[in-house]
């Protein structure tokens, strides 16, 4: 893995303070300011990736030349395809939303727009007024969106925090002492804070995200799913983590006549089960229902489910009646927030085991996953883990080119003496490259 050294950060720096057409006119002489004999920061495949719509002022000459040299650049560490691995060897998969994102399910920077889709559907105000406000605002990360409607939830109901965020935030300028009468109001200026309305409103966004998420219900199995169930059957010293709620890796096990390990909370392994497929949905699952009164959380049979969805013999359920104490259901589904260990202490289980199979692991498989902030939690536990373990190496497949570089930064500020190359990148799409790297990891121990 040749260096790539700290002149290339200072160059690139400089080409995102210039106006794209600028940089285009001088990318030639500033790629010619990095020695041959040095690795090139993929990052430069994203920059002209950026200036495609005045490439047509490169002479030709120019033009083949800067090709041919970014042609070099790696999007797949060499390393990855030397790794063999046999029995005795622990694997953990950890999927994000790119490794569904080949069977049309959207991603978390697609969730937001096509839930202002389905909002506008309803035809209410308060909603079409909030969709049109993050439109003039730039607004568009789910993430915030329901994030801020949980925090003004607890704030509006707690006249202390209200005004502590408003001391911290605002150096306490928006709220007067004056004004506040009793600690039974909560205005701001001149207005009260509407708490039914703000819980009114955090329930119709989790509905609305409940309702999108069912969408997933139909969605087949790509060629990731498919390829990690072929490696299972040649390899069963694995483990599945998934942050995905679509029931496609479920789905390609099942039908792969494979068993499949519950990780709902409260029900534990077979411990005479040892062929069967342990799947971590640390985020929930279409097919997981609780109760909001009793906290009962129930497993539905996946296929069975979609068979009935699919042939139109009952819609799918959003809400639902429970059998218990006659609560309401609905989907055991975390959206993407920051207050997941608060909102669903329930799944504490599932984390649990989570951590217990990434802490296991001789190798991380990663994949479509981004390591995104609300997600800080799993980042620490991947720290910690290759803390810990010294010898343990993360394969990255992900078409982001900035994703890998960043996670070995991290790394090298929170574990002492780590070493960059603990951390491989495959910069392609998944389901194009994943089926290679896993035929390769098992290839010289195949019957």
């Amino acid at each position: 893995m040749n260096k790539i050294y700290s002149n290339q950060g200072y160059l690139l720096d400089m080409c995102e303070d210039l106006p794209l057409e600028a940089v285009t006119h001088k990318f030639f002489r500033i790629l010619n300011e990095i020695p041959n004999e040095e690795s090139l920061d993929p990052k430069w495949l994203d920059l002209w990736n950026k200036l495609n719509p005045y490439k047509n002022s490169i002479p030709i000459e120019e033009l083949n030349h800067i090709e041919k040299k970014l042609n070099l650049i790696k999007i797949v560490d060499d390393e990855i395809f030397d790794i063999k691995i046999g029995n005795d060897i622990k694997i953990t998969f950890l999927l994000g939303a790119g490794a569904s994102a080949p069977s049309g399910i959207p991603t978390v920077n697609e969730l937001l727009a096509k839930l202002w889709d389905r909002a506008r559907k309803i035809g209410r105000e308060d909603l079409d007024r909030l969709s049109d406000w993050c439109d003039r605002q730039g607004i568009d990360n789910i993430e915030d969106l329901l994030t801020a409607a949980y925090i003004s939830n607890f704030a509006a109901k707690n006249n202390s925090v209200t005004l502590l965020l408003d001391y911290f935030i605002f150096s306490g300028r928006r709220i007067s002492e004056e004004k506040i009468p009793t600690r039974r109001r909560r205005p701001i200026g001149n207005s009260e804070i509407d708490v039914s309305s703000i819980s009114f409103l955090q329930d119709t966004l989790q509905t609305l995200f409940g309702l999108l998420t069912s969408t997933m219900i139909s969605a087949a199995p790509n060629t990731t799913h498919k390829a990690i169930v072929n490696f299972l059957q040649h390899h069963n010293n694995a483990s599945i983590i998934t942050t995905n709620y679509d029931g496609c890796m479920d789905e390609t096990i099942l039908k792969a006549n494979m068993k499949l390990i519950k990780s709902i909370a409260g029900e534990n392994r077979d411990e005479n089960e040892t062929d069967a497929v342990e799947l971590i949905k640390m985020h929930g699952s279409i097919n997981w229902a609780y109760c909001d009164s009793c906290q009962d959380v129930r497993e539905f049979d996946l296929l069975r489910l979609k068979d009935i969805f699919e042939n139109d013999e009952l819609s799918f359920p959003v809400m639902g009646i429970c059998k218990n104490c006659g609560g309401l259901r609905r989907p055991l589904l975390v959206p993407p927030l920051s207050f997941k260990f608060l909102m669903f202490p329930n799944l504490i289980d599932i984390w649990n085991s989570a951590r217990q199979s990434i802490e296991t692991a001789d190798y991380i498989i990663v994949i479509g996953y981004s390591f995104a902030e609300a997600d800080t939690y799993i980042t620490k536990i991947v720290s910690r883990s290759m803390s810990k373990n010294r010898n343990q190496k993360i394969i990255i497949v992900d078409t982001n080119i900035k994703l890998v570089p960043a996670l070995r930064k991290r790394f090298s500020a929170q574990i002492d003496e780590f070493d960059e190359r603990r951390i491989l990148k495959a910069c392609e799409s998944c389901d194009q490259i994943l089926p290679k790297i896993l035929k390769s990891l098992i290839s010289e121990h195949q019957p």
